[in-house]
């Protein structure tokens, strides 16, 4: 299975996709799989569900007091600002699959190596490739750091844009339940090439977008 576990929708505040278009665009790339992992909700991901049960994953990416989480398999919406191992607990606790969001990226929400090492134990896997990262070398610390602690990973687009999804994927055996992904994740393997720099552009541009409509909306 071709399957890209890193994409946004219009429920995140940085992203306009309709989950609808997530999903045609996805078949048109040859995904089997996606996972939805909006920013702190899993509105968007429920939305894409409704429309392709076969297709997508329920996700989410969730921001603690210190790095982001990525989770798959979400049954219940976990909130941000959590601290991580309260955000892990949660989240196992609903059997959820486990990932972290680009690890090493100084420029976004990162973890110290400190508490990597502290909660490795309740993770499933890190994210290895993200396809947003700056720079290859923020995937290469993350890559080094699984393979040491022998730690499986996964590869995901961090799309916020139609054309960026697909950007990143794994190829995973096939699976159906959350149990079966998490017990293939060891023979997963890394694609794609990172996307070019003027995405972060679009991301906030629709940050402001919609932060205008909103406040033309409150003055009506």
């Amino acid at each position: 299975m071709k399957i890209d576990t890193h994409i946004h929708t219009f429920a995140s505040a940085d992203c306009l996709v309709h989950p609808a278009q997530v999903i045609k665009v996805a078949k048109q790339k040859g995904l089997d799989r996606i996972c939805i992992t909006d920013h702190n909700s899993i509105k968007g991901a429920l939305m894409a569900y409704d429309i392709d049960p076969e297709l997508v994953i329920v996700g989410e990416e969730i921001r603690t007091t210190e790095g982001e989480i990525l989770a798959f398999f979400v049954t219940e919406w976990v909130p941000p600002r959590l601290s991580p191992q309260e955000t892990l607990s949660r989240l196992r606790a609903q059997g959820a699959v486990i990932s972290l969001s680009h690890p090493f990226d100084p420029h976004r929400d990162h973890w110290s190596e400190q508490t990597l090492r502290e909660i490795l134990p309740m993770l499933d896997a890190i994210e290895g490739f993200n396809a947003r990262t700056l720079r290859k070398s923020y995937n290469q610390a993350a890559q080094e750091f699984a393979t040491y602690h022998r730690c499986p990973m996964t590869a995901g687009s961090d799309a916020h844009t139609r054309r960026e999804i697909g950007a990143a994927y794994m190829e995973i055996p096939s699976f159906t339940t959350a149990a079966e992904f998490r017990a293939n994740l060891a023979q997963a393997t890394l694609h794609g090439q990172r996307s070019p720099k003027r995405v972060h552009l679009y991301s906030t541009l629709n940050t402001w977008r919609r932060r205008l409509h909103l406040t033309r909306v409150q003055k009506l």
